[in-house]
Formats: structure tokens, sequence, C-alpha cells
């Protein structure tokens, strides 16, 4: 028995051996990165000087600061529009192309392709494409229809929209997961639904989205980091790739959450309210994951009871 606990010991202690180097990188270069952001978060800081403590006076700044209210409130409109309908989409496409259509590898991999492209790119793409109010692809098209020209990125109402619907190019590697999801379910339950009479969307409603709920929360809360960390399509959109820009936009429109941190804490050399701002991200994060855990949680206690 002592022979079997020295060698369980020792295999334990070469397993935390082996763990060590991905301890260390994790406690420096992320854990302490971490901590000690929040604790410039209430500091007043340039990085050349020594940090002054000042409490909660950079929090308490951003709730009277209009870039970070428009920052917050395009955050919110790209994370309900640009994942909401974009999960929604991707979802759909995938459903579509789990059936036996004609020419469905092809549509996967047209569908998929603009995710191997740079996110810049793309933002740098869309600018010559939407354009000012005498130029631009879409807005030529307007005029051979009659319509005037829109200034789509140089309207503080319509920038953010050109952003959101940008982002809808990336829609294949959601539809990816979802197809792969679709496909590892059981063709007896579409059988069986076909027998009954059930038409196509209603398979969709009642048997491929309610088996799909595990693979639901994992890319509604990957599609939440993700829209809470946008920060390279409007950056691209806003300054052309340009190098001495302090401004996210007319008036501010192509703002967002990381985009305004970005300049806070690499333009502004105000590191403190940059470190706030990253917490304030963290924080609406970590609420809306616990909201929809809970609401998903419930959801599958009540298919489970049925």
């Amino acid at each position: 028995m002592a022979g079997k606990g020295g060698l369980l010991a020792r295999r334990n202690r070469m397993g935390y051996v082996y763990i060590l180097p991905w301890l260390i990188g994790f406690i420096a270069f992320q854990a302490f990165p971490i901590i000690y952001s929040f604790y410039i978060s209430l500091h007043k800081w340039d990085m050349l000087t020594k940090p002054k403590f000042i409490g909660w006076v950079n929090y308490q700044s951003l709730l009277t600061d209009p870039r970070f209210m428009i920052s917050i409130r395009n955050t919110f409109l790209f994370m309900i529009f640009s994942m909401g309908l974009g999960i929604s989409l991707g979802l759909f496409i995938a459903a579509l192309l789990a059936e036996n259509l004609k020419g469905n590898r092809f549509y996967r991999t047209v569908f998929y392709l603009p995710n191997l492209v740079v996110p810049v790119a793309f933002g740098m793409m869309m600018r010559p494409i939407f354009g000012g109010l005498d130029y631009g692809l879409i807005n030529i098209i307007l005029s051979l229809f009659g319509f005037e020209g829109v200034r789509w990125l140089d309207n503080p109402s319509t920038a953010i929209w050109v952003v959101i619907i940008t982002n809808f190019w990336f829609i294949g590697a959601c539809m990816i997961i979802f197809l792969a999801g679709i496909k590892s379910i059981s063709r007896t339950y579409y059988e069986a639904a076909e027998i009954d009479g059930a038409g196509w969307f209603r398979r969709l409603f009642h048997i491929t989205i309610p088996l799909l709920g595990p693979i639901l929360f994992f890319q509604t809360i990957t599609g939440l980091i993700y829209a809470l960390q946008i920060f390279d399509i409007p950056m691209a959109m806003a300054n052309m790739g340009g190098s001495q820009h302090t401004t996210m936009g007319i008036n501010d429109s192509l703002g967002t959450l990381i985009y305004y941190l970005y300049l806070l804490g690499f333009r502004n050399w105000n590191m403190g309210r940059a470190s706030a701002v990253g917490w304030v991200v963290f924080g609406i994060g970590l609420i809306f994951t616990t909201i929809i855990l809970m609401v998903l949680r419930k959801s599958w206690k009540t298919q489970e009871t049925n």
C-alpha cells in the first residue's frame, strides 16, 4: 500500500511539474495583468510618471463622458443586431445546407471563405463600397435607379449600421459550427416528424433548435464576447489605416468600447480611465453571460420535465 501511495504521490508531483510552465505563463501574462489593470483603474497614470491614487474617479467620470456613452450605445447596437441576427442567419443557413441540396459543398465553401480575410481588410474595403455622397459602389447603384446618394460612413446615424452589415460577412464560422451540430442529430427524429406531416420549418423549430441547446449557448456566449471586443472593423473604417487619428469617425459615430479604450490608453495616455473602461466591458460581459446561462438552464430544465 505504501508503495502504491508513494508512486501516486510521485505521479502527482510530476503532473505539477508538467503544468508548471503553463501555470507560470498564466500568472505572469494573464492573472497578474488582470489584477494590475484593476489597480491602475483606481489611479491616474500616463505610463511615464508614478501612478496617483484617485479612487473611483475614473469610473465616475465615465458616466458623464459623452464619448463613452456613444461607445457603449454602439457596442450594444452591434451586440443586439450583429450577434442576434448573425447567429439566427447562421443557424438558418446551416439548416438549409444540412439538407441534401445540389451544390452543398460549394455553398459551404462560399459562405466560409470571408472568414479567411482579415477583418481590418474588410473594414478598409467598405469605405469605397459605401463611400461618401458622390462616390461609392452602393451610391452609384442607387443613382442608377434615381435615388440620391447617402453619406453612409460620414453620417452619425448610419455609420454604426455599416459596421453591423459588414460583420455579416463573417457568419460562415457560426454556420459551420451549427452545421456540425445538426449533422450530429439522429435522422430518426426528422424521419418521424416527416411521417407525422411536419414541414421544414416545424422540424427546424421543434427538433433542430431544441437539440442544439448547448451549441446555441456556446455561440451566444462567444458572440457576446466578440461583440464586446469589436475594434478592428470600425477602426479601419474610421481611419483607413492611418496612425495619427484621435477620433472614432464623424462625431465618434464609429466608436465602440474597445475602440475608446484604445484611444484613451494609447493615444491620450490615460491608462487609468482606459483600465476602467476595460473593467466596464468585463462587468457587462459577466452580467449578460450570467443572464443567458440562467435563461438557458431554466429552458433546459423545462424540456427535461416535459
